[in-house]
C-alpha cells in the first residue's frame, strides 16, 4: 500500500539484490522514496523492476567513497542510507558447534556484515553533516541479545553492530545524523534463515520446519515469525520522520522474543 511517509527522500539500499534488500527497496519506494540501489552481485549495471542496481562493493572505500561522491557532485541529498550486504553463512559455518568454527570463519561476519555497514556509514556521514539531517539504519538480529549456541560467528557480529549503533549516534548525533538499528527476529523467506533452520534443526534432530515451529512457539510471544516484508516495514518506520527523535537505539522487532 502506497504513503507518503519518505516522500521526497532519496535512499541509498546496499545490499539490494538479496531478500531483505528486495523488500526494503520495494517498500521505500512504496513509501514515496528515491531510491538507489545497490550490490556486490551485478557486473556493472543491472535492470530490475525497482530501476537500475550499480555495482558496489561495500567493504571497498574508495569504491563507496567514489558512489556517494557522484551524489554530491551531482547535488543530491542523501537521507536515508541501509547496507544490507551479507555473507553465505556456510562460510563461517552458521549453525555449527564453536569448537567446530576456525578464528578465520569466526572473523567473517564482522568483516561482511559488520563492517560493511561500517564503511557505507562513513562515507554517508561527510554529506549528511553538511545537510544537517539525515538517518543512517543498521541491521541485526535477535542473536545479539539471546546468545543463541551454534552461532558464535554471527551473534558476535550483530552484538559489535549494536555498539557501533549507540558509538556513531552518539558521534554524529550534534551534526543532525540519526544512527538507528533495527534487531528483527529470523526471516524464514529469507535463504540466511532457511539455510539456519536446516543446519540447527540437524544439531536437535529436528527437521527444517520442526525447528521454525520450535522457535515460533517457544522463542516468540506472538508464536510467528515475521517475513521479510513485515521487517521492511519498520525499517521505513526507522527511516522516516515518525522516528524523527530516535537515535542510538535499536527497535525491537522479535515477536516478543526479547522482552525489555
Amino acid at each position: 500500500m502506497k504513503n507518503k511517509l519518505l516522500e521526497n527522500k532519496n535512499a541509498l539500499v546496499f545490499g539490494a539484490k538479496g531478500a531483505l534488500g528486495k523488500q526494503v527497496a520495494h517498500a521505500f519506494k512504496m513509501s514515496g522514496a528515491n531510491i538507489y540501489l545497490s550490490d556486490i552481485k551485478v557486473d556493472d549495471i543491472e535492470s530490475s523492476d525497482l530501476g537500475e542496481i550499480r555495482k558496489v562493493d561495500t567493504l571497498d572505500e574508495d569504491e563507496v567513497n567514489r558512489y556517494f561522491s557522484w551524489f554530491d557532485r551531482e547535488n543530491i541529498s542523501v537521507d536515508i542510507v541501509i547496507n544490507l550486504s551479507a555473507s553465505n553463512p556456510a562460510a563461517y559455518n552458521h549453525g555449527k558447534p564453536a569448537i567446530d568454527v576456525s578464528l578465520d570463519q569466526f572473523l567473517i561476519p564482522l568483516k561482511t556484515t559488520t563492517a560493511n555497514q561500517f564503511v557505507t556509514a562513513k562515507a554517508a556521514f561527510p554529506l549528511m553533516s553538511k545537510q544537517k539531517k539525515g538517518v543512517i539504519i543498521f541491521i541485526t538480529s535477535t542473536l545479539a541479545k539471546v546468545g543463541s549456541p551454534w552461532s558464535p560467528a554471527l551473534t558476535a557480529s550483530h552484538a559489535a553492530t549494536e555498539g557501533l549503533v549507540k558509538s556513531l549516534a552518539s558521534e554524529w548525533g550534534s551534526e543532525g545524523v540519526r544512527v538507528i538499528g533495527v534487531r528483527s527476529e529470523a526471516m524464514p523467506d529469507s535463504p540466511t534463515i532457511d539455510y539456519t533452520f536446516t543446519t540447527m534443526g540437524a544439531n536437535m534432530g529436528m527437521n527444517r520446519d520442526e525447528m521454525q515451529g520450535f522457535i515460533e512457539q517457544q522463542k516468540t510471544a506472538l508464536k510467528r515469525l515475521p517475513s521479510t516484508h513485515e521487517t521492511a516495514k519498520v525499517i521505513v518506520l526507522a527511516a522516516s520522520d515518525l522516528a524523527g527523535y530516535m537515535t542510538g537505539t535499536m527497535i525491537n522487532h522479535s515477536g516478543g522474543h526479547i522482552l525489555e
